[in-house]
């Protein structure tokens, strides 16, 4: 490991020679998640970190640099505002078995069951009926004791994302955001929720992690024939500017969507207008991103502007996405 610095900023990587991460087992996939996340949490102890997505890779020292001086502006203030801050994540699991029990004495359940038994053995389609109703039951007490969570715990956050609930076990699976000066006392607070639920509730805390949900970098590098693609696309031609993008965009989505044919071509129609957006959001985002580099081209005296040109993204993770954490 060893890292690059550029002004104020520096990136700590390490030499990659081997697979695609796409061609990883998932086995090895995880190892090197994991081998990634006690970097970030190491560096973590001495500075402030700004995670950059698991699998992100450049081809040189100098893409590196082209990178931090072309996102400086924006990684200096996504700095500042994390500062003294860390990601908290407190899972919450209960016991199925005691919890359907229990349910099965509601007087809705209580109802439903006795609404098919007393005809005689009750069909299939019967017990598929009972069943909704436990499970409805069960979704609606799992809401009411997360939200009662989130509401005792939210109060010391800087910020919370839900994450999604991955089995029936799962009550509650929430990254809070917290002032370093508040960990303690976020931590008695989880310790108060197991009185307030009985000890009823298993509780997990993870963390404090770097800011995986609230903050992390996203990199890509769009290439000439990417970019050729989409402006033929929308019919641009090479000199094109963001309003230039948008308005090519609605025209062409507009067409299409007037020509809609009939339900057997729909879904033909439909790729259609989404191939517009994703060209339309690349050549914004590519615009974007030669924008900054033209800025700090003039600052910093880069030599090759596309070769280090960069989309980044500072960015919430979405609940669905693999993030270090998860393999804690």
């Amino acid at each position: 490991m060893y890292a690059i610095t550029h002004q104020d900023l520096s990136c700590v990587l390490s030499d990659y020679g081997g697979d695609a991460f796409g061609a990883l087992s998932k086995e090895e996939l995880v190892r090197r998640l994991l081998a990634h996340q006690r970097v970030v949490e190491r560096v973590m102890q001495d500075h402030t970190v700004l995670p950059v997505k698991f699998g992100t890779v450049l081809n040189s020292s100098q893409e590196v640099l082209g990178l931090l001086a072309q996102g400086h502006s924006g990684f200096v203030d996504t700095l500042a505002a994390i500062q003294d801050k860390v990601e908290i994540e407190v899972a919450a699991t209960w016991d199925t078995s005691r919890v359907l029990q229990e349910i099965s004495k509601e007087e809705e359940v209580v109802r439903a069951r006795e609404a098919i038994t007393h005809k005689g053995q009750p069909t299939v389609e019967e017990r598929v009926q009972l069943g909704q109703v436990v499970k409805a039951c069960m979704d609606r007490r799992r809401d009411s004791y997360r939200e009662r969570m989130i509401d005792f715990l939210k109060p010391l956050s800087v910020d919370l994302v839900p994450n999604a609930l991955v089995s029936d076990q799962m009550v509650m699976n929430v990254a809070f955001l917290l002032e370093k000066t508040e960990q303690e006392e976020f931590d008695s607070h989880v310790r108060q929720l197991n009185s307030l639920f009985h000890d009823q509730i298993d509780f997990r805390i993870v963390g404090p992690l770097p800011l995986y949900t609230f903050a992390t970098v996203e990199v890509t590098k769009p290439t000439p024939e990417k970019i050729e693609e989409a402006r033929q696309l929308l019919h641009l031609g090479d000199v094109i500017s963001e309003a230039e993008i948008r308005k090519a965009y609605r025209r062409l989505a507009a067409q299409e969507q007037r020509s809609l044919s009939p339900e057997d071509e729909l879904a033909k129609d439909q790729s259609i207008i989404a191939k517009l957006g994703q060209a339309s959001e690349l050549l914004l985002r590519y615009c974007r991103a030669r924008s900054e580099a033209q800025r700090g081209e003039r600052r910093h005296a880069l030599a090759k502007l596309d070769s280090c040109l960069f989309a980044i993204d500072i960015k919430r993770l979405r609940s669905d996405e693999v993030e270090p954490a998860r393999f804690s």
